[in-house]
């Protein structure tokens, strides 16, 4: 008899204990490393069209209930679950960007001016590292990318460079090559370009002239990107490096 009393006295606190810790805690008691969590998932999307741009988004996803002070507390000792947001900082990448230019500014291949005749030009480029290969054109490398052919057009002043990158061979090297070059136009001047899901031209407008990324894929042997550079008054009809590579664009 006395054996079966202590068991009721036994089975009683230990359903007093559960209906306390259920009553605090709620009726999920959650271990370490998934205490008050909170998931952030990263996820690539794409707009469709040639060589759309990748975006980044995010998907958040919090737990239903607040976790209690005493299991907060816990967490910061083992040092899980989430930080205090007034003692954490985010530090965000910085881009560099060039000084904003007006229409009266001619622009710049590799930092030359698009301005005068086609010899004093040319004169420039072959200063800047570039080959006379004659028939108007150069051959040099720029924007990290060795044997590109350099072609001005116009004159007093220039009006239009043209630069063929080197023939690529496969699909995914064409766009990743493309990607590239976009990312880095975007990032050195600071505005998105005006795309269409129906061809392959990122164009940029700028104050003074017109930039056209485009990629040459009427004959799969020689698939290249071609980038325009074009002054104010031509801008109507476009539509291993030790420096660094952006700096050409």
């Amino acid at each position: 008899m006395r054996k079966l009393i202590g068991l009721i006295v036994v089975l009683a606190v230990a359903y007093l204990a559960v209906k306390y810790c259920t009553d605090h805690y709620g009726n999920v008691i959650q271990l370490p490393g998934g205490l008050g969590g909170t998931q952030t998932e990263t996820t690539e999307e794409t707009d469709g069209g040639w060589f759309s741009p990748k975006k980044q988004t995010e998907k958040k996803t919090t737990s239903d209930k607040d976790v209690p002070q005493d299991i907060k507390d816990l967490e910061r000792q083992l040092g899980i679950g989430n930080e205090d947001e007034s003692t954490t900082s985010t530090t965000l990448p910085t881009t560099t960007t060039t000084t904003p230019a007006t229409a009266s500014s001619p622009l710049t291949f590799k930092g030359i001016p698009m301005k005068g005749s086609l010899s004093a030009f040319g004169s420039e480029l072959v200063k800047a590292g570039f080959r006379n290969t004659g028939g108007g054109t150069y051959t040099g490398d720029f924007a990290g990318y060795s044997g590109c052919k350099v072609t001005p057009s116009g004159n007093n002043p220039v009006q239009e460079v043209r630069v063929d990158f080197p023939v690529i061979s496969d699909w995914d090297s064409l766009e990743k090559s493309y990607d590239s070059l976009q990312a880095s136009l975007t990032q050195k001047y600071g505005i998105e370009p005006v795309t269409s899901k129906n061809n392959n031209l990122a164009i940029y407008n700028l104050p003074n002239g017109t930039i056209t990324l485009d990629a040459d894929v009427k004959n799969q042997s020689s698939w290249h990107v071609i980038l325009k550079y074009s002054n104010l008054a031509n801008s109507a009809s476009s539509g291993s490096i030790v420096r660094n590579p952006i700096d050409d664009l």
